[in-house]
């Protein structure tokens, strides 16, 4: 019985981590729904940064546990990037342990203004004598909050480096490790030799030489790491071993922790942004060496849902007492996402707006109720944790075609065209009313004139990336492509200043064939609702000066014009194009080399070109655009419907997340229960001395402990829901009462 261990170790949230998740559910549940004030979301930044302190801090002490140094480093983004720095690959097979980064390598730092750190503002600071991070509401400028930014990640090939490791594995001998010889040690005067025979064994030298011996091979894991959906998480992990039965065992630890030894019939349960260390260990040691540690690090993204596809029974009513059958259908999965609609009137017209509704079966509109027409507004809602609802889809059925308020026009060209002088090798008037359309298909144009990009690009191997020019100036158009790869399909439906956002080096490389080291496209579009021009979505300006290249206020290519570029990709993958950055109002920049196709499309209004100080257009203002529209009381009433169904919505989302938190707080302190209960279980048993009645009671204890991680777990996603919600929330009334 001495030899029975009582496992009494609780693995849960820290206190620290407890007070965090306590004070955000406790400031939202103090505040009201239809309002968001400063001090709130001040309070809830303030607890996410000292969480963020925490994890900083757990991954520069753990780099340089692995022999990671930051001795002399004083600015955070250096230390940063040590963070998401790996192991040469020189040395990678000479360390022991962990040789990756410590850090998601999406992760930066945003920093602190002159203005703000002269405030009381919360931030984070590097504390180079104590090698760590502290959290701060005064002094030097700091670290005011930390974001994710997926296709920001840092280049793993070029951020590498040597690591001072305290043992590394043998480069010179058959020994398991490498070692310094050090010089004899003579002693003066002359050496003393016993006379007297040695009788005891134990004191004659032994005259065993080390023989080489085979290294073990180290794991395999059954899903490799990296970025993964977070709904997919826990994970079920598997563990191979590729080593001759019955020579070792496989050990492994999650995040650094206790080393458990592994059983092949119990998959290990892998949570979010977790780091798996794996290693085979010999049964005989005098044999066999045991393998180098190997990890696999699971990080968890989330995904944006694709919106739903909106049907109707025809296009439009043939007269009074008709009515129109609706269907909506989900492309997502239905256990990750529902359906949220509205029935608005077209605009102008009689008619009402419903709040949104959630959708279940196909419903009849009657033209009783809109005489002049109506339109559907649907999303797709994320159920489940890892999704974030979809842009919002619309569709009406009325006379008129094409868009509300005015058209857009569409030119296309293969050559990049000259400052202040330019051309295009084919234009399109009003091309949204001439065809009826409010989807622009770049395979099959509907003007024979323009160039589809098929037609652009004759070789089915030439790579190309795709690229956004201007795309914060129309942020109501979504560009929506799909590509295929090895026989998965990739569908993309973004907005075009999201889409912008992604890093150059990010973005798919694609071909028309689907040669080796692409993806083939299939399909690309530019898609907008209906009434995008009535939601300043689009940006307003002239024919002659997007066709001349007159250049915009901020020096935008094509006088603002959103333009789509296929730039050239070499064969081995690389770039073989360059953008200036100046020429864009967006991340991308426009082509100023390896121009393949160009696409450019704009509201083309009565008023003044995007150059002119006249041209007050501001993205998503109406106020910038109401006076160059036909009706701007009915524009303006229409507006403030939709904003205020918006509103509605947005605060109903955050009470349901602010519930969903306390249901996981309180299902957290009956799994802190049934903890301790289990422990004292245990301690119980192993005072009986029943070997049997022990085991049982760590059983009992290890599943009450799993379930406490995955409470803890929960608590931390739903509370970060509530942040989030709550965010949203206060940028939609903040925007709308500017535009007010």
């Amino acid at each position: 019985m001495k030899n029975l261990k009582i496992n009494s170790s609780i693995k849960a949230l820290s206190q620290v981590e407890m007070l965090i998740i306590i004070a955000v559910l406790g400031i939202f549940a103090a505040i009201g729904v239809s309002t968001i004030n400063d001090g709130v979301l001040s309070g809830s930044r303030e607890t996410k940064l000292r969480h963020d302190v925490n994890v900083l801090n757990s991954a520069a002490s753990t780099y340089q546990a692995f022999g990671g140094d930051l001795e002399g480093l004083s600015n955070p983004e250096d230390i940063l990037r040590k963070l998401k720095s790996q192991v040469s690959e020189e040395q990678r097979g000479l360390i022991p342990g962990l040789g990756g980064s410590f850090i998601d390598e999406n992760i930066e730092f945003v920093m602190q203004t002159e203005e703000e750190a002269s405030t009381d503002m919360p931030r984070l600071r590097w504390e180079p004598s104590r090698k760590k991070f502290i959290f701060d509401e005064s002094g030097a400028l700091g670290i005011k909050s930390l974001k994710i930014n997926p296709f920001g990640g840092a280049n793993v090939a070029e951020n590498t480096e040597d690591r001072l490791g305290t043992v590394t594995y043998s480069s010179k001998t058959d020994w398991i490790w490498d070692y310094a010889d050090t010089s004899q040690v003579i002693p003066e005067g002359p050496t003393q030799i016993p006379l007297s025979v040695q009788t005891n064994p134990a004191s004659i030298p032994s005259t065993f030489v080390p023989v080489s011996k085979s290294g073990l091979m180290p794991p395999s894991f059954s899903i490799p790491g990296g970025d993964l959906p977070a709904f997919t998480f826990p994970l079920s992990l598997h563990l191979g071993n590729p080593n001759p039965t019955g020579t070792s065992k496989l050990i492994y630890n999650i995040n650094f922790g206790e080393w458990v030894s592994y059983d092949s019939s119990v998959p290990i349960s892998v949570p979010e942004d977790s780091v798996i260390q794996a290693q085979a260990v010999p049964f005989r040691p005098a044999e066999w060496n045991a393998s180098q540690l190997t990890n696999s690090v699971y990080n968890a993204f989330v995904s944006k849902l694709l919106p739903p596809i909106i049907d109707f029974s025809k296009d439009k009513f043939s007269g009074e007492g008709d009515s129109i059958s609706v269907t909506l259908t989900n492309i997502n999965f239905p256990a990750i996402s529902g359906i949220f609609y509205q029935i608005v009137p077209v605009p102008g017209k009689a008619g009402a707006t419903t709040e949104f509704l959630a959708y279940s079966s196909e419903f009849p509109v009657s033209s009783t109720d809109y005489p002049s027409g109506f339109g559907v507004r649907a999303f797709a809602v994320a159920l489940k944790s890892g999704y974030t609802d979809s842009r919002i889809e619309s569709k009406f059925a009325t006379d008129v075609g094409g868009l509300f308020e005015g058209h857009l026009d569409l030119d296309t060209s293969t050559t990049i065209a000259s400052i202040n002088g330019g051309d295009t090798e084919a234009h399109t008037h009003d091309i949204t009313t001439k065809f009826g359309i409010n989807t622009i298909d770049f395979f099959a144009i509907p003007d024979t004139k323009q160039i589809n990009i098929n037609e652009a690009i004759r070789n089915p191997n030439q790579k190309f990336k795709l690229i956004i020019v201007n795309g914060n100036l129309s942020p109501g158009l979504s560009l929506v492509m799909t590509h295929e790869n090895g026989g998965v399909s990739q569908n993309t439906d973004t907005p075009v200043d999201q889409y912008d956002n992604t890093e150059i080096k990010d973005l798919s490389v694609l071909s028309l064939g689907g040669g080796s080291g692409s993806s083939r496209l299939t399909s690309l579009k530019m898609t907008m609702t209906q009434d995008v021009i009535l939601q300043a979505g689009v940006i307003p300006t002239n024919t002659g000066d997007v066709k001349g290249n007159t250049l915009g206020k901020q020096d935008e290519w094509r006088n603002g014009a959103l333009t789509l570029q296929a730039v050239s990709v070499d064969s081995s993958g690389d770039d073989a194009f360059t953008t200036d950055f100046t020429l864009s109002n967006g991340d991308h920049g426009a082509a100023s080399s390896g121009l393949l196709w160009e696409a450019t499309l704009f509201w083309h209004w009565d008023g003044d070109s995007y150059q002119d100080n006249d041209n007050r257009f501001e993205p998503g203002r109406l106020l910038s655009i109401i006076e160059n529209l036909d009706d701007p009381e009915a524009a303006a009433a229409y507006l403030a419907t939709l904003r205020a169904t918006e509103l509605a919505q947005a605060r109903a989302a955050l009470v349901k997340a602010e519930k969903d938190a306390q249901k996981a707080v309180n299902a957290e302190r009956e799994a802190e229960e049934n903890v301790t209960a289990a422990r004292e279980a245990t301690i119980a048993a192993a005072a009986t001395g029943d070997e049997a009645a022990l085991l049982a009671a760590q059983v009992a204890e290890g599943l009450a402990d799993e379930a406490l991680k995955k409470a803890s777990g929960k608590v931390k996603r739903t509370a970060q829901k509530v942040i989030d919600k709550a965010l949203a929330l206060e940028e939609l009334e903040k925007f709308y009462a500017a535009d007010s």
